[in-house]
This record gives C-alpha cells, sequence and structure tokens, in this order.
C-alpha cells in the first residue's frame, strides 16, 4: 500500500511538520491524493448547516455530506475509526445512517456535555449562564458518532469478513487440509457439536479458536506425530487484533463526556481534551489522524502530542495561517514550513 509520507500531492501543503500537513483547500479534492485504506481516524467536524456564519451556510447539505463521507471512507483503513461532531441530533443521525451504508456500523452515539452542573465559556453554539426562566432545556451540548467495521463482523457480513480475516481463515484451514483432516474433525477434538468444525474454518460466521481450543486442535492434528499449527497462540491473536479496529479502553467512560469547553479564535473548536479522548481510545502511536475539516486543528495538535502522524485540510486561508501560529506556539517547533 502507499504510504501517505511518500505522495505526491497536487495540492502542496499550506505548512508541514516532521509528522504532518496541512493543506489549504477543498477535503474532495485533496483526499483524492490520498492513498485508499491508508487513513487509521477520521475527525470529522462539518458545518452544521445552521447558518450561524457565511460558511455555515451548505446548499444541498445532505447530498454534500454524502460525497465528502463517501471519500472519508474510501481514504479510511477497513478497520480504522470514523469520528464525526454536530450540534443537530436529526442531521447527526441522517449522517450516521450515510456511514452505516458503506459498511461501517456505528459503535457509539456521544453527547458531549459542555455545561456539566457549571458554567460555559461563550462559544459559536451556546451564551455565558443558563437562564432559569426559559420554556425549555437551554442546549449546552454536542454530539458525536463512532463508526467502525466491528458491526460488519458482528452481523457475520461474509463478503467483509472474509476480505478482513483470511490469512488467519486460510492458515487454519489450510493446515487441516496439510494433514488430510476434514473440518469436522474438529468438532470431535474440541468436544463441540459443530461450532468447531465450521466457525473455525469456513468464511460464513468465521472466529477466532479460543486458546483451549486451538491447542486441542494442535494436540488432535499431531497425535500421530506430525508438525501441524506450528504458530504460537499468541502471534495468531495478535495478528487477530491487529485486524480488529483499535479501542483501548479507558476504564470506567460512559457515552456521556462533560468535558469544559475551551475559548479560542476558531469559533467552533473542540477541546484538546475530547480530542484527547478520541485519538488515544481509537488510535495507536505512529498511527494517521486525518480531519477533513481542519478549523484550528484540534485533532492534529493532539495526534503532535500523542506520537501520532496527522493530516488535515481547511478552505479559509485566515484559518490556515491562525492554525500554523498556533501549532508553532503550542508544539515549539521551529521545524514548521
Amino acid at each position: 500500500m502507499e504510504s501517505v509520507e511518500r505522495r505526491d500531492f497536487m495540492i502542496k501543503p499550506y505548512f508541514e511538520t516532521e509528522n504532518g500537513k496541512l493543506f489549504h483547500g477543498c477535503c474532495l479534492e485533496i483526499m483524492k491524493d490520498i492513498p485508499t485504506g491508508s487513513v487509521d481516524l477520521i475527525f470529522a467536524d462539518p458545518p452544521y448547516n445552521i447558518s450561524k456564519a457565511e460558511w455555515d451556510k451548505i446548499d444541498n447539505y445532505h447530498e454534500w455530506c454524502l460525497e465528502w463521507i463517501t471519500a472519508c471512507c474510501k481514504v479510511l483503513k477497513p478497520n480504522g475509526a470514523f469520528w464525526v461532531s454536530h450540534s443537530v441530533p436529526e442531521e447527526l443521525a441522517l449522517i450516521s445512517m450515510m456511514i452505516k451504508e458503506k459498511g461501517r456500523a456505528r459503535i457509539n452515539w456521544i453527547t458531549w456535555d459542555k455545561y456539566n452542573g457549571n458554567h460555559s465559556q461563550k462559544g459559536f453554539l451556546d451564551g455565558y449562564t443558563i437562564l432559569e426562566a426559559n420554556r425549555s432545556f437551554h442546549q449546552m451540548a454536542e454530539y458525536l458518532i463512532y463508526h467502525a467495521d466491528e458491526g460488519e463482523w458482528s452481523s457475520q457480513c461474509d463478503k467483509e469478513r472474509g476480505f478482513i480475516f483470511e490469512p488467519i481463515r486460510e492458515y487454519l484451514s489450510s493446515e487441516f487440509k496439510r494433514a488430510g483432516v476434514k473440518y469436522e474433525k474438529a468438532n470431535e477434538f474440541c468436544n463441540t457439536a459443530s461450532m468447531a468444525g465450521h466457525h473455525y474454518f469456513t468464511k460464513s460466521q468465521w472466529c477466532l479458536p479460543t486458546k483451549e481450543h486451538y491447542k486441542k486442535l494442535q494436540k488432535g492434528l499431531n497425535k500421530n506425530g506430525g508438525e501441524y499449527l506450528r504458530r504460537e497462540y499468541e502471534d495468531l491473536r495478535r495478528e487477530y487484533e491487529d485486524l480488529r479496529y483499535t479501542f483501548n479502553n479507558p476504564g470506567k467512560t460512559s457515552s456521556i463526556w462533560p468535558i469544559p469547553p475551551e475559548s479560542g479564535w476558531h469559533p467552533t473548536t473542540k477541546p484538546k481534551n475530547l480530542m484527547r479522548r478520541i485519538i488515544n481510545s481509537t488510535s495507536n502511536p505512529g498511527d494517521l489522524v486525518f480531519e477533513p475539516f481542519g478549523g484550528s486543528m484540534p485533532g492534529g495538535r493532539v495526534a503532535h502530542e500523542t506520537g501520532r502522524r496527522w493530516m488535515a485540510t481547511e478552505k479559509k486561508l485566515s484559518y490556515c495561517e491562525k492554525a500554523k501560529k498556533q501549532f508553532k506556539r503550542e508544539t515549539r517547533q521551529l521545524t514548521i514550513t
């Protein structure tokens, strides 16, 4: 697979560091240069189309959303994390359905509680205080969706499961064929009625053997002195985990995130603590984080701090320049060009 670092982009970066690039321009155009299946995590914070600013008005909004979602799914790895934020639940639900139709099921719906029973810094979507005289509950939340490929595996989609796990399935299947033993014999080895003989070998409803069952399969195939299934189970397990989507469990964390907002020059910036939770839990050091709607680039800045690579696009030139200055100020990097 072609790496992003070696790619010659038609549009040159507005600035870059040793581990990332910001491009000035439309994300749809720039994503044409990003290799298919090369991005580990996408955080999309698109215009909400609520007409709070000139850049927040999008004609044919749903058609436009489908365009950038399609492009994002193309550059995202099969097991990559896809995050989208929005202030309107109904719109985010439609966006979620579009992503699901591209084969990436929704793992979580997150409510970002900006109020947290306390106060808020004035932002693009909320005010300083909650007024007790209101005739409705004050809107002090935004929402995020997290999509990944686990839904395809859970629904036992033969095409996706076969594509993703084929190297492991083929290894198990070929070892039984090499030993001249039928798959059904695995049921006898593992003392199952039919599960082992089907789920460990065929593409339909495939699953990884447990450690106990793997040892029984080894013992059964090698009882006459053969040398089959020589790979260590932990090695097989690591390969399996690498093929699944990344989730570094932060512990007892619900889908309600009480994280204070941050003030700044960008009207809809996301706080770094919010981005830190997203990036740490759904990517690994060395992974590539992409923001198609860069803004103040909170994802790029946190990716840099946490040892990830980053890439962002931003249409507004003044935002690119401000983001460059902020990135340089926060990282104290003199290598920014």
